[in-house]
């Protein structure tokens, strides 16, 4: 493989190496993303249980009646 060859494969690859590398790199980014707004979504639902409950007691229901 002489040095034009070694230059066109060259100039053929960096391109799609980097493709691959910002494609991988997003869709780490976007899995954290990801991750962060369910956990945000599993606080609030427990914030949510929790009220509820609180407000059953203060009606004086049980949890099965308040979740009815």
């Amino acid at each position: 493989m002489n040095n034009a060859d070694m230059e066109l494969l060259i100039t053929i690859l960096t391109p799609i190496v980097t493709a691959v590398m910002t494609a991988y790199m997003t869709s780490k980014a976007n899995e954290k993303v990801l991750r962060n707004i369910m956990e945000r979504v599993d606080d609030l639902e427990e914030r949510i249980f929790n009220h509820e409950k609180r407000i059953a007691r203060l009606e004086g229901k049980s949890e099965r009646e308040a979740r009815a």
